[in-house]
Parts: structure tokens; C-alpha cells; sequence
């Protein structure tokens, strides 16, 4: 049997996210097999996106970096792809 994760396209793009409550967060957005960052927020049928070495700009969490952050698209005021 093919291990799960041996089948998962890796394509990850630096991304900066706002949202709702004011939280910047900055991290690695793994858009699989869509071309742009924008195809996968329009396309992707998934509700929830996942960051890795996530890093806050809020007060309570800043200085926390490297972690893996689970963000509900529907909190997202705007997100932006930065460059590689």
C-alpha cells in the first residue's frame, strides 16, 4: 500500500494573511496542484487552509514562529502571495 502523504503534490508558496480580528500571519500556504495562490483560494473546495512555519503578528502569540496554523477561509479579510 502507497503511503498517504507520498501522493500529496507539494507546491508551497510564501503568503501573509489577515484576518477578521485584526491577526497577520505569515507562512508557507502548500497550493498543491493549482498554478496561483489566487486559483487556490477562488478553487480549493476546502474550508480550512493550513500554514506551515506560521508566524503571528499579534501580541499574544508574536515570537511564536515555525508552527502549523489551521485557518477557517471564511475569517480571511485578505491574503497576499509573496515572493519565493
Amino acid at each position: 500500500m502507497q503511503d498517504m502523504a507520498d501522493t500529496w503534490v507539494k507546491n508551497f508558496r510564501p503568503v501573509v494573511i489577515k484576518l477578521k480580528d485584526g491577526t497577520t500571519i505569515t507562512g508557507k500556504l502548500n497550493i498543491g496542484d493549482f498554478p496561483r495562490v489566487s486559483d487556490f483560494f477562488k478553487k480549493s473546495p476546502d474550508q480550512y487552509l493550513v500554514l506551515s512555519d506560521a508566524e503571528h503578528s499579534d501580541a499574544e502569540h508574536r515570537g511564536m514562529s515555525g508552527k502549523v496554523v489551521i485557518i477557517n477561509k471564511h475569517e480571511i479579510m485578505w491574503a497576499e502571495p509573496e515572493d519565493s
